[in-house]
This record gives structure tokens, C-alpha cells and sequence, in this order.
């Protein structure tokens, strides 16, 4: 359950919801392009970096999808195929899984004698109980835990409630597709590093993360569902305008810590591929691709070019511009 930080869907939480009729009119939107996109080689968003003699695919996944979403295409498919070396976040197979447990136990349990719900008002464990009693939790499971790993547990059991599932996410298809091939992995952090990035927040973020989850948890499951619906036909305007921006302005040390400061340290391992010569392909949450400060931002500034990729050449749906411009809009 906690082997990814789920920071599109913190971020979802912290940028509110949208209103009932913006949400039909995106959601319309969204079921047009879908269909334009399944009858094309493109869904969710490719860049490619290059230098003189390297290529990178750079391909952001969504951890939580519906099990019926059709989003793997023939670019996709293309760029992974040519690609010798596959970047992904974290390792999530059987010792990562163990692993994230033990961490999960050390640093989300409260071990100090306290519970949850001494650090909380009336209005928040009336909001904790009525989450719990939607999401299926007992109230003494989310108790035990500190704020930032109840936040988690509480978006994910909304995501649940939606028909989202990270066991059939595009992380976990491309890693399969990754251990068939017999590429070369490398992993860009560890799942202690991941999972440091949120539960090493002050504590009253955490409350003010939780607070918002449970306030907003009968919404969470359908902005999930609408994140990954606008991911599969490459809606990164509109990712960005509703998520990332608003999340940068009202949380920054939040944004700084699961985006920003990540970006930045996945660019050394990325720079040194490029200094050798080769093709390799990254796929990590599309968070970190969009908007000011993402991981293609980090990369131009290597002195990288680093445009929108696409494969088929006929008449667009997604407009491919420069990286440059697009993080501008």
C-alpha cells in the first residue's frame, strides 16, 4: 500500500476540487480525446532528451489506474523497445515490498505512546471517523499511525472505493515489460528516500495534509479517476494548471520536498547515461514532469534539448512544443 508516494493525488487535495459542472465539461472533454486517442499511436505524454550521441525517453505514469483504462501506445511501445536502459523511481518487487513494510513500520507507526487523535480537534476526528467508517478502516488502525501515513492510507482507500488499483498501475506494466526484455534497470531512489520525502514533513503539515484528505474524501476517488483519465490522453495543461501550480503557491515546502528537490537528484543519474552513448528510457509520476522546477526543467539546464516526442507524424491531438515553452504557459 505505501510502496509509492502518491503526490498527484496530494496535490489534489491540497488544490480542492473542481465544481460539479467544470468537472462534467472536463470530463466530456476527456472522453472526446480518449476516443481521438485510441484511433493514434499517442496517449499519455513522451519527451525525449538528446545530446550528441544519447537519447532519453522520458514517460510519466500515473501510480493508480481504473484496471479497464487502454493507455499503452504504439510510441510508448517504440521508445521503450529501442531504449537498453530503463530508469524507474524506486524498486517495488518482492524485497522492495518488504522493505517499504519495515519502513512503513518504523517511520509511520507511532511508537512513542501517543495516538493519532490526541492530535486532533473535535471537528478533525469527526472527520477521521466518517472517513474511516466510507473507507472501510477501523478508527483504531488510522490511530496508530502519524498523520502522513494515515493520509495515505485514507487516499488510497478512496482510490480503491473508485476501481484505482497500484497493482495494475503503469509503473508495475512498464517494470514487467522491463523484466521480460531483459533491460537494464536502475533505480533513481530508494524507498527510504521516497518515503522520507513525506513522512519527514513538520508535523503540522502533516495534520494540514490529513485535515484536507478527510475533509475532501468522497471527492478523492473521482479527481483520482479524472487525473488518470486526462494522463492517458496527455493532458499535461491542464495536470499542470489544476495540480501542480496551485500546489507550488499554497504548499511549497510540500512541493519542494516531493517534487523539487527529487528532481534534482534524479538529474546526476540521468546526466551520467548521457554521458556515455546510448538509449534509455525513464518512466516516473507525471508530477515530476510538469510545470516549473520538474525534472525536464533539471535537464535543459544540463544543457540538454528536450522536446514533446511523438511518433505518429498525421494530424495532432496534443500539440508537441518545446519543453522550454510549454513549462512558460
Amino acid at each position: 500500500m505505501t510502496r509509492f508516494l502518491i503526490s498527484l493525488l496530494v496535490a489534489s487535495v491540497l488544490t480542492g476540487c473542481t465544481p460539479a459542472s467544470d468537472s462534467r465539461t472536463a470530463n466530456d472533454s476527456v472522453s472526446d480525446r480518449v476516443q481521438d486517442a485510441r484511433a493514434r499511436n499517442d496517449g499519455p505524454a513522451i519527451w525525449v532528451a538528446k545530446d550528441y550521441d544519447s537519447t532519453l525517453y522520458i514517460f510519466g505514469t500515473v501510480h493508480l489506474l481504473p484496471d479497464d483504462l487502454d493507455w499503452q501506445r504504439d510510441d510508448m511501445r517504440q521508445a521503450f523497445d529501442e531504449a537498453g536502459t530503463i530508469f524507474f523511481e524506486v524498486d517495488t518487487g518482492p524485497k522492495g515490498q518488504i522493505d517499504a513494510t519495515v519502513l512503513t513500520t518504523s517511520l509511520g507507526l507511532r511508537n512513542d505512546g501517543l495516538r493519532l487523535s490526541d492530535r486532533l480537534d473535535n471537528y478533525q476526528l469527526n472527520l477521521m471517523e466518517a472517513a474511516a467508517n466510507n473507507g472501510n478502516l477501523t478508527i483504531a488502525a488510522l490511530d496508530g499511525m502519524k498523520p502522513w501515513l494515515a493520509a495515505e492510507y485514507l487516499t488510497f482507500a478512496a482510490a480503491q472505493n473508485a476501481g484505482l488499483s497500484a497493482d495494475l498501475s503503469a509503473d508495475e506494466a512498464l517494470k514487467s515489460r522491463a523484466a521480460r526484455s531483459g533491460k537494464n534497470v536502475i533505480y533513481l531512489e530508494t524507498l527510504e528516500d521516497q518515503i522520507r520525502a513525506s513522512s519527514d514533513l513538520p508535523e503540522y503539515i502533516q495534520i494540514d495534509i490529513l485535515t484536507e484528505t478527510m475533509e475532501q474524501f468522497n471527492r478523492l476517488g473521482t479527481d483520482a479517476t479524472e487525473i488518470a483519465d486526462q494522463w492517458s490522453v496527455g493532458g499535461t495543461s491542464y495536470l499542470t494548471e489544476k495540480l501542480i501550480r496551485p500546489m507550488q503557491a499554497r504548499a511549497p515546502e510540500v512541493f519542494n520536498r516531493l517534487l523539487r528537490d527529487r528532481n534534482r537528484a534524479w538529474v546526476s543519474p540521468l546526466s551520467r547515461f548521457m554521458d556515455d552513448s546510448g538509449t534509455g528510457f525513464v518512466a516516473v509520476g507525471t508530477a515530476h514532469l510538469l510545470g516549473d522546477n520538474s525534472l525536464l526543467h533539471e535537464l535543459r539546464e544540463q544543457g540538454y534539448s528536450v522536446q514533446r516526442y511523438h511518433a505518429f507524424k498525421g494530424e495532432r491531438v496534443i500539440d508537441t512544443v518545446d519543453a522550454t515553452i510549454e513549462r512558460t504557459r
